[in-house]
């Protein structure tokens, strides 16, 4: 009996054998063929690697729209300035000192009648002196001032031949607060030397020029705007004066008569009152306290 299973057992296993012989010959023919395909080399990773744009948008939620507007506190003004070595709080104005000091340039300008000569040619003279003004200037009573000045200077317009140099003593009173200023003055304008016989201007041919005329005895009354502003511790000001000047005209070494014309007056310059010198001995007193 065990001579009739043997053969059995013998077939089974052989066929075992070709079906493992199958199957294995196919993986290990390709394992044994050279791959014509080549190797691609490993590529390198980017150094710094950047974020692809998009154009999407988060769409606000409820509790984004009903959510409170963060708010900031402004700068408060009231924050202490150190006056320990001497300065002055530039934020705040202060009224001006009792005594202060003014220069400033002072400009004219009055209209005189045209004249006419022998040959036809008519001009319009004007009087227009540029002067530089040396004031002194008094506070009290808080808001009240009074201001006198002198201002000499010559005369660049037309009539400079017949006026040439003019001297303009001026006496001011009226209100001044820490900008604005308005007042009301009185000033005689002196004419030096006036020149009352025809006179001409020399760079003109004959038939272009015209005799110049003279006003004297000129007696000016006006109103005054002024505003006053401190830039780095120097009051800068800035005025414009109208009003009338009474005069006597003389032309063609004949007196024309004495009437009103109008007046126009510009300044500015810069007021000294010694904040500057206060101020310097104020830090050497601080300095020497702190040593």
């Amino acid at each position: 009996m065990l001579e009739r299973v043997r053969p059995g057992i013998r077939g089974l296993v052989g066929t075992l054998a070709c079906a493992a012989a199958l199957l294995l010959a196919p993986s290990l023919a390709r394992a044994s063929e050279p791959d014509d395909v080549p190797e691609t080399p490993p590529i390198a990773e980017p150094l710094l690697e950047l974020e692809r744009p998009t154009l999407l948008a988060y769409v606000p939620g409820p509790a984004t729209l009903l959510a409170p507007v963060p708010i900031y506190a402004k700068r408060s003004r009231e924050r202490t300035f150190d006056t320990s070595a001497g300065e002055r709080d530039p934020r705040t104005r202060q009224r001006p000192r009792t005594h202060r000091f003014r220069l400033a340039i002072h400009a004219q300008h009055v209209r005189l009648p045209r004249a006419q000569n022998d040959f036809g040619t008519s001009t319009r003279f004007h009087f227009a002196p540029l002067m530089l003004d040396l004031a002194y200037q008094a506070q009290f009573l808080k808001f009240v001032m009074v201001r006198l000045a002198i201002a000499a200077g010559a005369n660049v317009a037309n009539s400079r031949h017949a006026m040439p140099i003019n001297v303009f003593p001026q006496l001011y009173a009226g209100y001044q607060g820490k900008i604005i200023g308005v007042a009301f003055g009185y000033g005689f304008d002196w004419t030096i030397p006036p020149i009352l016989y025809a006179v001409v201007d020399p760079t003109l041919s004959e038939r272009d020029a015209v005799p110049q005329p003279a006003i004297t005895r000129n007696h000016i009354v006006m109103g005054e705007l002024s505003a006053t502003t401190k830039i780095d511790r120097v009051a800068m000001t800035f005025s414009l004066a109208l009003g009338g000047i009474q005069s006597d005209l003389t032309q063609f070494e004949q007196f024309q008569g004495r009437k009103w014309r109008m007046y126009l007056g510009l300044q500015a310059g810069v007021y000294f009152d010694g904040t500057i010198r206060r101020e310097r001995r104020a830090r050497k007193k601080a300095e020497a306290e702190s040593r």
